[in-house]
């Protein structure tokens, strides 16, 4: 997905505030494109969520950056951060189901990381357009 291509695109600060500021613009595409809104706003809180509590630790700062567009069919989201990856959380472990929930909510996830931060990208089916 090409990132001039994004319909809704947000740069949020590492907050609470910012999960519901996420799943509220995603929604809105959600509703008007078929995808399905549960689904979608869920996946979204729970990506968005991940990266508030576990991004930016051992000092790191940064920021969040949400990209949705539809393209052939589906809704592409894409929820990355510039924090420290996916690594273990002793100190807030949570309950370490956020990944397998993403990938259940949506068609199709996928999970970078790296020591420059994570990448989750959701598709969802929109409706009459398969799956």
């Amino acid at each position: 997905m090409n990132a001039n291509a994004c319909e809704i695109e947000l740069e949020l600060p590492p907050d609470p505030d910012s999960v519901s500021k996420a799943r509220h613009a995603v929604l809105d595409l959600a509703r008007a494109s078929g995808a399905p809104e549960d689904e979608v706003a869920l996946a979204v809180s729970e990506a968005v969520g991940n990266a508030v509590v576990h991004a930016f630790r051992f000092g790191k700062m940064g920021s969040i950056r949400v990209c949705a567009q539809t393209d052939a069919g589906v809704l592409v989201v894409i929820v990355s951060d510039n924090g420290v990856g996916m690594v273990p959380d002793v100190d807030n472990p949570g309950l370490g189901v956020g990944t397998s929930l993403i990938s259940r909510l949506s068609r199709e996830a996928t999970f970078e990381s790296s020591e420059n931060g994570t990448t989750v990208t959701m598709r969802f089916d929109l409706k009459g357009m398969g799956g």
